[in-house]
């Protein structure tokens, strides 16, 4: 394996140092209501503004409790409150490597991608328990709140666990595969989905955690497996259809629910992460260092400068929020 390749493989897996909305606190929704009182960004590149937060050490994760956002410092082992114009409230221990940050209506959910668990966290910093996601070294890599419970991605530990809000797993479902394999979850209101990166596929999941389909996403003429580390790492859906990144094609694919691939559109280059506004899909190109944002139909209508290596990017309150990891910023796109 070339050591570009084992760069970038370490940058994913989150080995190395260095979602919302309008809830209100208390609510019981799901995060993909980040957007739901608030309107999508105007059409015209012309109308938005860009600002620039630094300062937020290796940020890889973003969510939002409805008043505040929370930042996972991957290599910091903390995760670091933010008003929604820049100013840090807060910076907080949690356990080792953060890799991934939800919100259940009332507390902070944190991926520990360094070590097997998951920490929950009240909106004022204080640990309320740490609870553990297999045996051994899992590396949770993503979380999702989804009618009620915490679902948690564990790449090396190649599973899909649901928790109950008190951390207690009900459910674990074995994702076949190499590692890393299971990689972000995404809900579209009933079912849940994931995209497994070593395998190219998106999975649907039912309430069991069991698998439902296997569609495979993000395919070249000739998948390079040998290098690991390469294929969808993101989706989001946008109320009908899918939208699934894959990094090293540098391109989003626009799939159906029943599988049916509708499109395939080309975005920057190494794309890491996707978000939904309510009209329009933006995906943060990690080697380019932008953003583009694309209509439903795939057109590319505005393409934004950020900091250094975005990796993570959520539409929260009216405003696309991007983390930049290679330059400790933040990147907020608003009207």
């Amino acid at each position: 394996m070339s050591n570009l390749a084992l760069g970038l493989l370490a940058i994913l897996v989150g080995v190395a140092l260095v979602s919302s909305a309008c809830f209100q606190r208390e609510v019981d929704q799901p995060h993909e209501t980040s957007q739901a009182d608030f309107g999508p960004l105007p059409l015209s590149s012309d109308d938005l503004t860009v600002h620039t937060f630094t300062g937020i050490s290796s940020p890889r994760a973003i969510t939002y409790d409805g008043v505040n956002l929370w930042i996972a410092n991957i290599g910091m082992n903390t995760v670091t409150e933010i008003s929604e114009d820049g100013a840090v409230l807060g910076v907080y221990k949690v356990g080792n490597s953060p890799k991934a940050l939800e919100f259940d209506g009332k507390d902070i959910w944190v991926a520990n991608n360094g070590e097997g668990s998951v920490d929950k966290v009240n909106l004022q910093g204080g640990l309320i328990g740490t609870y553990p996601i297999g045996g051994g070294y899992t590396a949770p890599t993503s979380l999702l709140y989804h009618l009620g419970h915490i679902w948690v991605a564990s790449s090396w530990g190649n599973t899909v666990s649901k928790l109950d809000l008190s951390g207690k797993t009900l459910k674990t479902t074995r994702i076949p595969g190499s590692h890393p394999s299971p990689w972000t979850l995404e809900t579209d209101g009933t079912s849940v989905w994931l995209v497994s990166l070593d395998q190219s596929v998106v999975q649907e999941l039912g309430e069991a955690a069991e698998i439902l389909n296997t569609y495979s996403v993000g395919l070249g003429p000739e998948t390079p497996w040998e290098l690991g580390g390469q294929g969808p790492v993101d989706l989001v859906h946008d109320g009908a259809n899918l939208w699934v990144v894959t990094n090293w094609r540098h391109v989003v694919s626009k799939m159906s629910p029943n599988g049916e691939m509708l499109g395939e559109y080309p975005v920057g280059a190494w794309p890491m992460a996707v978000a939904f506004d309510g009209a329009t899909i933006w995906v943060a190109s990690y080697r380019d260092d932008k953003v583009v944002r694309l209509d439903l139909d795939g057109k590319e209508i505005g393409t934004f400068a950020t900091g250094k290596s975005p990796i993570a990017i959520e539409a929260i309150a009216g405003s696309i929020w991007i983390a930049n990891f290679g330059d400790n910023s933040l990147t907020k796109i608003t009207s």
